[in-house]
């Protein structure tokens, strides 16, 4: 969907928007004001983990708030926010502190269609924790290990609108104007143990200036750089399904060596590392049914347009790749069960030794016991092409309605080149407890 006709489509949401259903008579003001309400909540946790092979050991303390208001009829907001602060020995006393907000946003919602203006979001793809559409947010490598994707989206500026064709179909279009990175870590990124640019290894006579950082060149703020795409969606029989398209930026961008004007006798070189942040284009479907108890799920991203950190060709090189993977569901009154298998390809002409093959299966279980008082959860991705793996295992003990404890570690196995192995050494343990009101 080009970035005109998405335009074109919110201004006929807005307008859809703002008619009452034709089935219902305009409500008077003091009717209006009964459907207002504000509601309001949030927690504090204190968080200590550490990580044996690094060397690391952190204190994270956050406190979290959430407020939801409707308005009107028409009219509702969101906000959620918190502070997050870092006490940590990192190779030398670390504090830090970050305080942000993760939904910020108004929405105007009628019976044909809806438009949501702010900050936030949104979750395209249907399969459990690694989702191949799910590519709106750029996540927070940390957050995604110690938590989930979930907690791990890093919210962006965004106008979503949407058309409710029929009862049955709808039609999305999401427009994202500011480019936002990735991160290692959101607190103190560049001596996070989880920052995989520590890693980085150069041939002998060749030294980058760190106190220089590395120079990251972002996008402009511009017309010509907004990411953005459609999404359909429709229900046939007992079949959900949806097909779209979206054009952004990557979250974690490619690395090459710049180095610096040096007299021609020199023996040795210095620069710095810059990072660029190359266009992506995708195009993706996913499907959803249910079988007795159990929910099937698949889903596919095709990157016509994706860059490449090179191997055998210094800098960035450009290929495509294809992200494709089906899954089950089943939850009982207290297990959860679900897994899937994803299959990862990528190929580049400029650079042979980009392509390979790559197979996941990644699966979780999860079961409550003690009157709900107890949870215990397992997590594990494994890819055998590679002969590296995540497990993370987690045990919660509700104390109190209002008071949860928690406890869980993760062990990563081999130091393949898949997404989740390159972290190889960052087992941590962790233990949180947190107060919600």
């Amino acid at each position: 969907m080009t970035s005109w006709a998405i335009a074109v489509a919110l201004a006929v949401l807005s307008q859809a928007a703002a008619e009452p259903p034709r089935s219902q008579p305009a409500q008077t003001p003091s009717t209006q004001a009964s459907v207002a309400r504000f509601e309001i909540g949030g927690d504090v946790s204190f968080v200590a983990d550490a990580l044996p092979r690094q060397d690391a050991v952190e204190l994270r303390p956050k406190a979290s708030l959430e407020a939801s208001m409707r308005l009107s009829r028409l009219w509702r907001a969101r906000f959620e926010g918190f502070a997050e602060f870092l006490a940590a020995e990192r190779g030398g006393g670390v504090a830090a502190g970050v305080v942000q907000a993760r939904e910020a946003w108004i929405e105007l919602a009628g019976s044909r269609g809806d438009i949501r203006v702010g900050y936030g979001r949104l979750v395209w793809g249907r399969l459990d924790e690694i989702q191949p559409s799910d590519v709106i947010n750029p996540i927070d490598a940390s957050r995604f290990l110690f938590d989930g994707r979930s907690a791990a989206r890093l919210p962006v500026a965004l106008v979503r609108g949407r058309l409710f064709a029929s009862e049955g179909l709808t039609i999305e279009g999401v427009l994202a104007p500011v480019f936002r990175r990735g991160t290692f870590d959101q607190l103190d990124e560049d001596s996070s143990p989880f920052n995989l640019t520590n890693d980085l290894v150069l041939p002998a006579g060749v030294f980058a200036l760190t106190e220089v950082g590395i120079d990251r060149r972002e996008p402009a703020t511009n017309w010509s750089n907004v990411s953005g795409g459609g999404r359909v969606s429709a229900t046939i029989g007992r079949v959900d399904f949806a097909a779209g398209a979206y054009r952004g930026w990557e979250g974690f961008g490619t690395l090459s060596f710049e180095p610096f004007p040096l007299p021609p006798s020199a023996s040795f070189v210095v620069g710095r590392f810059v990072e660029q942040f190359p266009r992506f284009t995708m195009v993706s479907a996913d499907f959803e049914t249910v079988v007795g108890e159990w929910a099937i799920r698949g889903e596919t991203a095709v990157f016509v347009e994706k860059t490449f950190q090179g191997q055998s060709v210094p800098g960035p090189v450009r290929g495509r790749a294809v992200d494709a993977g089906a899954g089950f569901d089943r939850a009982t009154e207290h297990v959860r069960l679900f897994g899937s298998v994803l299959l990862h390809r990528q190929w580049s002409d400029a650079d042979a030794t980009i392509d390979r093959t790559d197979v996941t299966a990644i699966g979780s279980v999860e079961r409550a016991f003690g009157r709900e008082r107890y949870l215990a959860r397992a997590f594990g991705a494994v890819t055998p092409t590679d002969q590296s793996g995540f497990l993370r295992g987690l045990f919660a003990w509700h104390a109190r309605d209002n008071v949860t404890v928690e406890a869980s570690a993760a062990l990563f196995v081999g130091d393949g080149d898949t997404q989740l192995a390159r972290f190889h050494g960052r087992d941590f343990v962790l233990t949180r407890v947190r107060f919600s009101w």
